[in-house]
């Protein structure tokens, strides 16, 4: 890959990063129109080996006294296209794109044999629940 590619590749990670939090903020306007959910975006500097250091954002989601944070992790991955990861107090849910040109999944199993789950309102909400609920 030359430095053109990886520079396609970096613009193609940054655009489906937004695309993911447009979705995720889609799937919860309805609670957020009630003031039930708030976000907020934090400005965060990744560094990849192949892609260089580049500029991204983390959307943290507020549930009551709960708050959550969608991070980006990278794109030049060995295990996908691209990830970005769901923390809360109660665990680590991961998004990954198999690649650049796929949708969207739900990591349910990690190692030699990953599992994968459709990434829709329902699955996302119940990793939603997974990570923030007492």
């Amino acid at each position: 890959m030359g430095h053109d590619a990886y520079e396609q590749r970096r613009q193609q990670w940054l655009a489906r990063i937004d695309g993911f939090y447009s979705q995720v903020q889609l799937w919860l306007a309805r609670y957020a129109a009630r003031g039930l959910v708030k976000y907020d975006f934090h400005a965060l500097v990744l560094t990849e080996e192949l892609l260089g250091t580049y500029s991204t954002r983390s959307l943290g989601i507020s549930l009551g006294r709960q708050h959550v944070l969608l991070r980006p992790v990278g794109v030049m991955l060995d295990t996908a296209g691209g990830r970005v990861d769901l923390e809360g107090h109660r665990g680590k849910v991961r998004f990954v794109l198999p690649d650049l040109a796929a949708g969207w999944k739900i990591a349910t199993k990690e190692g030699e044999y990953p599992a994968f789950e459709d990434f829709n309102e329902n699955n996302f909400l119940e990793a939603l629940l997974e990570v923030s609920s007492d």
